[in-house]
């Protein structure tokens, strides 16, 4: 067979900086990170004692991430790593494996750093930016304020340490504890001070703390009882800090076992409920990731918050990016149309404030991105999203952006230059070139032309049910 531009090994000559890549929550975070004055707090707010489950606020079984050795099945947080790719990891979930095997599918990298590091070589990452995986989906329905800032504490002295291992490469994000603003200001100038470059949200609405919520309503009556956390004091804290505003979205709650009751807390709890009893089963993950950025973004931007907070930066990951340039000019109309009706000062379009103090995050195949790289050629910011399943190596996202036409100078800033110059970092190039194929154990599938087939059959469900039932070997 001929071999084509797209099948060469890549060779970069730019560092490449990953805004958004996970860690799978070791529970060497409770065992040996929550101190002792917050120890009892943390154990009824989130306790993760290992075995894949945590206990949120002391009676709510939740998936905990880190272990799921005990059940002998791939572990989804840690399966995409260097040469796995989606046609790989459809074939080894739909095999029954045994405990060695799922043992050398768990990448390492999710929780050793020097494993990590080996990885990022293989995927043509130089430094990349570590997030928690698990603890972004339950941390804000902590509902003790004091177990939450123990917790976040506890986390973030662990990810600065296992960040420390390789500083050169490795950059730690901050949890903050949204429960109580002075916690979390505390926090803030705590993480500051070590040398954190971003501090992390998600924005949904928990425990009255919805992100944008800066002030009280102006018809709250005197006396009125508390309205929930308000925090200007930490969004002016973090504007001073210099810091990043990072915000995480995740499925919505209600899909992964945290009913919020009968009102939704994420926009994607609607499109879980919308399907109930009607037959149909699309789960809140399909929207949830954009949904909650939208919303979010949306309110921010309306509102004028950016105005308020002129050196505020802020950063959307893990929910897409190809939606933002439509959105943008959604909300232009919008502020043009009710200016007059606008309660709050605001001075500039959405979209000024938005590329003037904002990135976004996209992944290797948004085609869209490439195709309006003009648009997000300064804001765009490139993640893997390692080791989840749809994650994908820099050598994937340079293929399309060639396929796409993107100029070299301007792949250079999607894949590292702008989260660089926002974070304030350095770039260094430790990798160059694409890896030969791994070697990998007689079991592992090789993609060959019997795999091609056996893809071919698989990715076309419809011809699959009308093909004759075989045993696949997938190029074994």
């Amino acid at each position: 067979m001929k071999s084509t531009e797209a099948d060469r090994p890549i060779e970069k000559t730019f560092p490449v900086f990953d805004c958004d890549a996970h860690i799978n929550d070791p529970v060497e975070i409770w065992t040996e990170y929550v101190e002792p004055e917050y120890r009892e707090r943390v154990k009824q707010s989130y306790w993760n004692p290992g075995g894949g489950s945590a206990l949120l606020n002391g009676q709510l079984t939740v998936e905990g991430g880190h272990s799921f050795k005990a059940a002998a099945r791939i572990n989804p947080i840690a399966l995409r790593g260097p040469g796995v790719n989606q046609r790989i990891q459809r074939y080894l979930r739909l095999r029954t494996l045994d405990p060695q095997q799922v043992e050398y599918l768990d990448h390492k990298g999710a929780y050793d750093p020097h494993a990590r590091v080996r990885d990022l070589d293989l995927m043509g990452i130089d430094q990349v930016l570590i997030i928690p995986t698990m603890l972004v989906n339950a941390f804000p329905f902590i509902r003790d304020a004091v177990g939450a800032y123990g917790l976040a504490r506890a986390y973030n002295n662990w990810v600065h340490d296992w960040c420390r291992a390789v500083p050169e490469r490795l950059f730690p994000a901050a949890l903050l504890p949204l429960q109580n603003a002075e916690f979390a200001v505390k926090e803030t100038q705590r993480v500051a001070k070590m040398g954190f470059r971003v501090v992390l949200v998600r924005p949904l609405d928990a425990n009255g703390a919805y992100p944008n919520r800066i002030l009280p309503p102006r018809e709250r009556s005197h006396g009125a009882g508390p309205f929930g956390v308000l925090l200007d004091p930490l969004l002016r804290t973090i504007e001073e800090a210099g810091v990043v505003l990072g915000m995480h979205t995740f499925p919505a709650p209600l899909a992964l076992g945290i009913d919020p009751g009968p009102t939704a807390f994420s926009p994607g709890d609607y499109v879980e409920r919308a399907g109930r009893g009607s037959g149909t089963n699309v789960i809140s993950s399909t929207f949830s990731f954009v949904l909650e950025s939208m919303t979010w973004l949306s309110q921010v931007l309306l509102s004028g918050l950016l105005d308020r907070y002129p050196r505020l930066k802020m950063a959307i990951f893990e929910s897409n990016a190809t939606w933002l340039p439509s959105l943008l000019e959604h909300l232009d109309r919008l502020f043009k149309l009710y200016a007059r009706e606008r309660r709050t000062p605001a001075s500039r379009l959405p979209s000024e404030a938005f590329y003037a103090q904002c990135i976004i995050a996209f992944e290797s195949d948004e085609g869209a991105v490439y195709r309006q790289c003009e648009q997000f050629e300064n804001i765009g910011v490139w993640s893997s999203d390692a080791y989840h399943v749809d994650a994908a190596e820099a050598w994937e996202a340079i293929r399309h952006m060639r396929a796409e036409g993107v100029p070299a100078a301007v792949q250079e800033k999607l894949l590292g230059g702008n989260a660089r110059r926002l974070y304030g970092i350095e770039g260094k190039l430790f990798t160059t070139h694409e890896p030969a194929q791994l070697e990998r154990p007689e079991w592992f599938p090789r993609e060959d032309a019997s795999f091609a087939a056996w893809w071919d059959r698989e990715s076309h469900p419809r011809r699959l049910a009308s093909a004759p039932a075989s045993e696949d070997k997938g190029g074994n």
